[in-house]
């Protein structure tokens, strides 16, 4: 036999500072147990991927190509870059201080009631990238591009992860969509699946076909009684505020 194994090089990564994205991944992750400073709590989280498209200055102006960070990998693809959230707009929730400095304006009443998040898919940002204590680049800031948010194509297909179709496939409602959700988890990273598969939302449909007399595989469901009510206080994390700036857009022309 003549496999080697070596210890691996570094992979590319997405240096730090500003950026124009555009997010093309949405990821319903569903609610799982996390802990916090010691605190257990039932969150559900969804993760925003967005693709690399230009490199911008402080300012938000685009840099001269001499001065530019990269954007593509070695391979010609874009980078890209993710943030996870708590799927919550309570006040203190970093997606909706995300989405606030995004698009430049507060959230309605009737918004907050209930926001469709698919509408972020195909929408530019200004993205600053920061690093995680592990060394890797992660989201740590959304604000409006000059000019307003857009709407445009990207190279990675755009696509969002349904994890309420994606349960289907358990319950024995397969469909066309379920069928396509399979595919989209197929190709996320191994401890999303995980995380996915451990979601209280999954384990629950799992046990209502088993209930019902269908089994899709051998896995260990939970009680549908396991699914927990979640609350805003969820939502409550560590994530810093970011400053507002109501400059350059109008309303009418966000996207979301």
């Amino acid at each position: 036999m003549s496999l080697k194994i070596s210890e691996g090089g570094e992979y590319e990564k997405l240096e730090t500072g500003l950026y124009q994205g555009t997010c093309y991944q949405i990821v319903d992750m569903g609610t799982t147990e996390q802990e916090y400073e010691g605190q257990k709590s039932k969150k559900k989280r969804i993760q925003l991927t967005f693709e690399i498209s230009k490199s911008l200055d402080i300012d938000g102006n685009e840099q001269p190509e001499a001065q530019a960070r990269s954007t593509k990998m070695n391979d010609g693809r874009p980078f890209a870059v993710s943030a996870l959230y708590t799927a919550s707009l309570f006040e203190s929730a970093a997606l909706r201080k995300h989405l606030v400095s995004w698009r430049g304006r507060q959230f309605t009443e009737e918004e907050l009631a209930g926001f469709d998040i698919d509408k972020l898919l195909g929408c530019t940002a200004n993205v600053e990238v920061g690093l995680t204590k592990g060394g890797n680049p992660k989201i740590v800031g959304l604000y409006k591009p000059d000019g307003g948010v857009q709407v445009v194509p990207t190279v990675n297909e755009i696509r969002a992860f349904d994890l309420d179709e994606y349960s289907k496939e358990w319950t024995g409602e397969m469909c066309d969509t379920s069928k396509k959700m399979c595919d989209i988890y197929d190709s996320l990273p191994m401890w999303i699946q995980n995380d996915i598969d451990d979601s209280f939302e999954l384990r629950a449909a799992k046990a209502k076909g088993e209930a019902a007399g269908f089994s899709r595989d051998g896995d260990e469901s939970s009680s549908v009684d396991e699914l927990s009510a979640l609350t805003d206080e969820a939502a409550k994390n560590n994530s810093p505020d970011f400053g507002e700036d109501d400059e350059g857009l109008t309303e009418d022309k966000i996207p979301f």
